[in-house]
């Protein structure tokens, strides 16, 4: 194997695939990066089974071949060869040279044969959707994704799709966020995608208005964007009934400026983060909103500007999942929607249901 190519492609490529090594892994092969010469191609693939992510660079292909490298060393290098015209040639002593400039390095190699066969597919049931969506789907939602290993089921985002109609639901137990979007379907569908394969889709994501077609087959998805080409599995399992979290009627309904709550939370929670649940409280009555957390380190106790329909009411939540919500919306007023101090808090846009956020409240003393 022996190929010529641009430091800068290469490197840039190489980062890109980098996201789906595996790390510490029981084979030691899934560290590596498969490279591939063929034609006038350079097809770098990197997998841990899980997640599989290849990328095509131009090539000048001297000698046709494939080998693997050690992914991790293999990246730091190649950043520093984004100025330089690289030839890379496979020896027959079985490393991989690396001439650039005046100089050469060597790296060392695993036989290509011994990497893993990923299955890709462009088969199977299939959605189409507009990149700039995916986008803003995945970004509102899978911060609601769970982090932990307890239910795993929960540590990917739900799209549902029926009629055309996308429903991408993530939760973790102590909040929700739905987004609802149009997209064109080959058949309806109900899988839960890990959320790690969701961010690696976005990053990948260099035209927004290019359309993206997603497909499902053999509890895999796969993705081609570009040159780059992403695939994953699924997460197993039946996910959480999401509409009968919902509830249906609400007593209260607060509309207030998204910046101003935003920015009067960040200070609260500037204070309540010493707490362990980082519980801000929120006093409402007709006109005024008050934002008061307390704990060790001070007290916070500030009015923010509200229309209230309803009765005066105290709640309270962990701060962080309000402001995590709040810093990716952009509507300039929005709907918190209530029962009582004890039920689900509901977010909403002032006119659109197309993005819906649950958050449970933290029982405080009165």
């Amino acid at each position: 194997m022996k190929f010529i190519c641009d430091g800068l492609d290469l490197s840039d490529a190489v980062l890109k695939v980098s996201k789906a090594l595996s790390i510490k892994a029981a084979n030691p092969i899934l560290e590596g990066i498969k490279l591939t010469a063929k034609g006038d191609t350079l097809t770098l693939l990197a997998t841990d089974l899980e997640l599989t992510i290849e990328k095509q660079i131009k090539a000048d292909v001297l000698m046709e071949g494939e080998t693997v490298v050690v992914g991790k060393y293999f990246v730091d290098f190649t950043k520093k060869l984004e100025k330089e015209q690289v030839e890379l040639s496979r020896l027959f002593d079985g490393g991989l040279q690396i001439k650039y400039s005046e100089s050469e390095s060597e790296f060392q190699v695993f036989p290509a044969e011994n990497f893993p066969n990923i299955y890709k597919t462009n088969q199977g049931v299939n959605f189409e959707i507009k990149a700039k969506d995916f986008k803003e789907i995945v970004e509102r939602t899978i911060f609601a994704c769970a982090s932990d290993d307890a239910r795993p089921i929960l540590k990917g985002c739900l799209f549902d799709i029926n009629d055309n109609l996308l429903s991408a639901v993530a939760l973790d137990g102590f909040r929700m966020a739905v987004v609802k979007k149009e997209v064109i379907s080959s058949g309806d569908m109900k899988v839960v995608i890990p959320s790690r394969a969701l961010n690696e889709i976005t990053r990948l994501i260099e035209k927004e208005d290019e359309l993206l077609k997603v497909y499902i087959q053999d509890n895999s998805l796969f993705v081609q964007i570009g040159n780059t080409s992403i695939a994953s599995r699924l997460i197993e399992g039946e996910f959480v009934k999401y509409n009968h979290i919902l509830p249906n009627s609400f007593e209260n309904s607060v509309t207030v400026n998204r910046q101003a709550l935003l920015t009067s939370l960040e200070r609260a929670g500037v204070v309540a983060r010493d707490d362990r649940y980082n519980v801000v409280k929120l006093d409402v009555k007709e006109n005024v909103m008050t934002v008061y957390a307390k704990s060790e380190i001070g007290e916070v106790n500030e009015n923010v500007n509200i229309l209230l329909k309803g009765k005066d009411m105290t709640i309270a939540f962990n701060g962080k999942y309000l402001s995590e919500y709040l810093k990716i919306v952009n509507d300039e007023f929005l709907l918190l929607n209530l029962n009582s101090s004890i039920d689900p808090c509901v977010i909403t846009a002032m006119n659109s249901q197309n993005y819906i956020y649950l958050v449970l409240p933290v029982r405080i003393n009165s």
